[in-house]
């Protein structure tokens, strides 16, 4: 079932990443989920979010690489580690940015999001015999 959820949750957020790419192109910035601006910037909170998450997902990688490197991983781990990254940093930075309450959807989304790629991402190998 999880997997299935995941699945579902990974392919709205790919058509929507398509969606953002196409609308860029044609001259209209689209903002987590459908805020739509002819060109204007980013909420700086926003902006903040993704760029720490990516250097905590990088950290995160950099750090396994060099203690645990011969240890694969699934594309679905890394969008895990990613969304978590994601809302951890969200979490944060909101916080200290003093952004208003209703802005919190944002982190809520990608925290419902990391809880299901979380589910779908682990390892089902069980141990009968011990």
């Amino acid at each position: 079932m999880t997997r299935l959820l995941s699945k579902i949750v990974v392919t709205i957020l790919s058509l929507w990443a398509i969606f953002i790419i196409i609308s860029e192109l044609m001259g209209v910035t689209v903002y987590f989920p459908f805020n739509f601006v002819e060109r204007e910037e980013i909420p700086y909170h926003r902006v903040n979010s993704v760029r720490l998450s990516v250097f905590l997902t990088f950290i995160y990688f950099g750090i396994r690489y060099l203690f645990m490197q011969s240890e694969k991983l699934y594309p679905i781990q890394f969008l895990d580690v990613y969304l978590k990254s994601l809302t951890v940093c969200g979490i944060f930075v909101f916080y200290s940015n003093g952004v208003e309450l209703r802005e919190y959807y944002f982190i809520l989304f990608f925290l419902v999001v990391s809880t299901i790629t979380h589910f779908a991402s682990r390892n089902k190998i069980r141990t009968y015999f011990n």
